[in-house]
């Protein structure tokens, strides 16, 4: 495993840990379907809650939220229709979420949350 997939390993994990320390109770891991990938599924309450994680080394480069750009929204939402389908959740309400990591200088992960970052009509 190379350096960039190690980073972002550690980022999911850290950023599971710190949805539930929001109070999420954790679904669903890397949730796979012929449309693509969501990083994480929760609960957050009732809502079911959709969420991206995007680890960076440095914040020089390029935010991390700036990487879920519209085409990597577009198949988040069809990711999101294939699961409430799957799991028979329609009417269930959901948003969707961001989890920004950044390395910082001491070599921890600072997170920002994006709650509702976009939303769609699934």
């Amino acid at each position: 495993m190379d350096d960039r997939a190690r980073l972002g390993r550690a980022g999911e994990k850290e950023s599971e840990r710190f949805l539930r320390r929001q109070g999420h109770k954790i679904i669903c891991r890397n949730y796979r379907c012929p449309a693509g990938e969501i990083d994480l599924v929760s609960l957050d309450g009732k809502t079911i809650v959709f969420t991206e994680v995007k680890t960076r080394s440095d914040s020089e480069r390029a935010n991390p939220e700036d990487a879920v750009n519209p085409t990597k929204r577009r198949r988040l939402v069809i990711s999101a229709k294939c699961f409430i389908q799957k799991t028979r959740s329609q009417g269930r309400a959901y948003r969707f979420d961001i989890l920004a990591l950044t390395v910082n200088a001491k070599g921890g992960l600072d997170i920002e949350h994006f709650k509702g970052a976009f939303s769609c009509r699934c």
